[in-house]
């Protein structure tokens, strides 16, 4: 399990800089100072890799986790913006998954499907958590959960990746949130 998890992370860095399709398995082992026949023990091909960083890293896990760890007492726009910062930390800490998810879905069809699948139970996780706090049918909360997530990714794509500025970061966390409660009132 231990080289397998190596020959994953030696992929992620290796995608993330270098793109999927530029990339080989012999770089990959390279960077996993293994030699590259033995990747294949692991994995039948370099897409396999591939599904298997998204699987490893998938940022689901930490935020269904999050969402479990909420104080239900604060009030939801204090929830809201704990886990907007919580998930910040998370792209912050998966960065090279990141940019390599974003950059590699725009070549590769089967990536942008599961890429969009892992945003769809992203804001399903989030709806399901906002539903029975929220007293409102006349706005539809599916929609506004799915734009108020895309806010906050491209701007940590964007921008605070780049800048790493907490204290922007934060404004623009509480300014959006704040945003979304008034639309969804």
């Amino acid at each position: 399990m231990e080289t397998k998890n190596k020959l994953i992370d030696a992929a992620l860095r290796t995608f993330s800089r270098k793109g999927f399709g530029e990339s080989t398995t012999k770089d990959i082992a390279q960077e996993a100072g293994v030699t590259d026949g033995l990747i294949y023990h692991y994995f039948k091909s370099k897409e396999d890799l591939l599904w298997a960083i998204l699987d490893k890293y998938t940022l689901l896990h930490s935020m269904q986790e999050e969402l479990g760890k909420m104080d239900s007492e604060a009030p939801l726009e204090q929830q809201l913006t704990d886990y907007f910062r919580s998930l910040f930390r998370s792209l912050r800490e998966q960065q090279d998954l990141i940019v390599m998810c974003f950059g590699e879905a725009g070549r590769n069809s089967e990536v942008r499907k599961r890429l969009e699948g892992i945003i769809r139970q992203g804001v399903e996780l989030l709806h399901a958590h906002l539903v029975p706090r929220l007293r409102t049918t006349s706005y539809d909360l599916m929609v506004a959960i799915r734009n108020i997530q895309t806010a906050m990714v491209l701007y940590f794509l964007m921008t605070d990746r780049f800048s790493n500025d907490e204290r922007e970061r934060n404004r623009y966390i509480e300014t959006t949130v704040r945003q979304f409660m008034k639309a969804v009132k």
